[in-house]
């Protein structure tokens, strides 16, 4: 007997089938395969070992895209080798905003040409890195230089050329190539021997030995101050000791004495004062009793003029009488100043009158 084809169990395999195969499609195209992409070249002078089909193509460190091509290409004018390499950056990966020289106004894509010759006119180059020591796979890497030159071959291949620069590797490379390393070896060796000449030297011995002798000199020179500096300490705490006392004394004796000079000084204050109110009233008793003396005296002139003209011929006797009375009048003068200078100095009854230098 016939057995009926279950074509629904048919469709379901073929169904799967086609399932896997796009999902394979898509895992090993990293989903690029509906993606559109550009595809750019770079020219390297040095070496490319580690770099391989499929090596990742980063932009200051993200990954845009991936090396699709590498091939030599020999150059006759100079019998060298240049290494090409392109690779694919998908189309929308990168976009920028703004609005750079020589574009219009809106949002533009990395991969235009305006675009990609302005950042290239800021520096953008594409640089060899190492990707894994353990490996040495290497990979292209996209960054900023703003002060290097732009190197590019410019030849005929349809493709929109970036500029590179050598690697780090390969710029060492060449820096140690332009080294003469031949110099730098004689120049140790140059060294080496003078510094041997200058170790076995017996001046550098004698020199050592003399410093050695100047540092025991100056522990010597230390131990010495450091005794004297002891004893020169305790004679400086005594003294200072001494001054504290000094100073104590003092002022336990300089504090009774100012308040005897102060009681002293107001006493004689006092007294001052005391004497003034008493020669107050005895002193214009005084200039009164001089002003009396002075009017009788000068009356008794009067009566003596008077007289010598009554009695002229007993002359002698006049004038005796008037000089008596001149010097009781200089004698009342004398008074009178001393009742005025006492009435402005009262105290020169106690110190006496000061002298005047």
């Amino acid at each position: 007997m016939r057995r009926e084809v279950n074509t629904t169990l048919i469709g379901a395999f073929v169904a799967g089938a086609i399932g896997l195969v796009v999902v394979g499609i898509f895992a090993l195209g990293e989903g690029n395969l509906f993606r559109k992409s550009d595809q750019y070249v770079l020219y390297f002078t040095g070496s490319v070992k580690g770099l391989s089909v499929g090596a990742p193509v980063q932009l200051k460190g993200i990954r845009i895209g991936e090396v699709v091509d590498i091939n030599p290409i020999y150059d006759a004018s100079d019998s060298t080798f240049i290494n090409q390499v392109i690779f694919e950056v998908p189309e929308t990966i990168v976009q920028i905003t703004g609005s750079p020289p020589g574009s219009g106004p809106g949002k533009k894509l990395l991969t235009t040409d305006t675009t990609i010759d302005y950042m290239i006119d800021l520096g953008l180059r594409a640089r060899l890195q190492l990707q894994s020591v353990l490996t040495g796979q290497l990979l292209v890497a996209f960054d900023f230089y703003p002060e290097s030159p732009i190197r590019m071959m410019r030849f005929d291949d349809g493709l929109r050329e970036y500029p590179t620069l050598p690697s780090e590797m390969e710029a060492l490379a060449k820096t140690l190539d332009r080294i003469d390393l031949q110099v730098v070896a004689e120049s140790i060796i140059s060294a080496a021997k003078g510094i041997e000449a200058l170790v076995n030297s017996p001046e550098l011995h004698r020199a050592i030995a003399a410093v050695n002798d100047t540092v025991q000199q100056y522990g010597q020179l230390a131990s010495h101050l450091d005794a004297h500096l002891s004893a020169l300490t305790t004679e400086v705490e005594t003294t200072l000791a001494a001054a504290r006392r000094l100073m104590t004394t003092a002022e336990g004796q300089v504090v009774p004495m100012a308040e005897g000079v102060s009681e002293t000084a107001d006493a004689v204050k006092g007294a001052v004062v005391q004497l003034d109110e008493r020669l107050e009233p005895l002193l214009g008793e005084a200039m009164r009793s001089v002003a009396a003396a002075q009017a009788a005296f000068g009356e008794a002139q009067d009566l003596l003029a008077n007289l010598a003209q009554l009695t002229d011929g007993d002359a002698a006797l006049i004038r005796r009488i008037d000089t008596t009375i001149g010097e009781y009048r200089k004698l009342a003068a004398a008074m009178a100043t001393m009742a005025e200078y006492l009435s402005r100095h009262p105290e020169a009854l106690l110190w006496g009158k000061k002298e005047v230098n």
